[in-house]
């Protein structure tokens, strides 16, 4: 399995990062967890099939967790005749937007080739490769919209993605499992709370690695990095591009 990072950055997007985008490889099938980055645009500059892609899974409706389905939904809709994806998202509203974009801008008919779901707490996914759960987390806007970690289990391994929390981790919003279950790979925002605030979670936190992204203000790599011995656990801060194989 390769878990790639193409967009690491917090809720604009860098210089050299992209908003939140993370690609998983499991043999010639593809996953993403979010896509705020331009997802099409980036597996075929990297030489990869968008037929591989079978499904994309959101932790939320911000703009810079899901733009990129936009392009994705509109070239699967009408182009890329042999590739069907399966994209879940967190609301009824953005579900049936997508819908109408893509189907608006090609003239076809999206459900053809994309299976969209709407995500609630017991949505689970799964197919010959792998199984996706749903946990439910305290990060909206207007205090209405939902918000989900993602537990990612596939090859006898477990991969938690945190999605964006509340801020300052109000009510100890950080996802219980983590803390009461072995995960192989954490991947965490770093962008509404600070290393104070996420200090006594990072210390209970049972995983092999912890990847740090979406991090705001960026003088927080430098906490990052001076915490990187601290618990027990390899840490890291990865760039767009930058790759772990589990």
């Amino acid at each position: 399995m390769k878990i790639t990072f193409l967009g690491t950055s917090h809720g604009v997007p860098a210089a050299n990062r992209y908003c939140s985008a993370t690609m998983i490889e499991i043999g010639d099938n593809i996953y993403f967890i979010d896509a705020g980055a331009p997802i099409t645009d980036l597996v075929l500059r990297m030489g990869k099939k968008i037929e591989n892609i079978r499904a994309v899974f959101t932790t939320h409706s911000h703009g810079d967790h899901v733009i990129g389905l936009f392009s994705l939904c509109d070239l699967v809709t009408w182009h890329y005749k042999k590739a069907f994806i399966s994209v879940y998202l967190t609301e009824q509203k953005l579900l049936d937007l997508l819908f109408e974009t893509s189907g608006y801008l090609s003239n076809n008919n999206p459900a053809r080739r994309i299976n969209f779901e709407k995500i609630t707490e017991s949505t689970v996914y799964e197919d010959k490769s792998i199984k996706v759960s749903y946990i439910s987390t305290m990060h909206k806007n207007r205090g209405i919209e939902p918000s989900y970690a993602i537990l990612f289990e596939t090859e006898g391994k477990k991969l938690l993605f945190t999605g964006d929390l509340s801020g300052n981790l109000k009510l100890n919003d950080f996802p219980s499992y983590g803390l009461e279950n072995h995960t192989d790979l954490t991947v965490c925002e770093m962008a509404h709370f600070s290393m104070d605030h996420i200090h006594p979670y990072l210390e209970k936190l049972k995983t092999d690695i912890l990847c740090f992204t979406h991090v705001y203000p960026l003088d927080k790599y430098e906490l990052i990095e001076a915490k990187k011995d601290t618990f027990g656990y390899k840490m890291l801060s990865p760039s767009d591009g930058d790759t772990i194989e589990l």
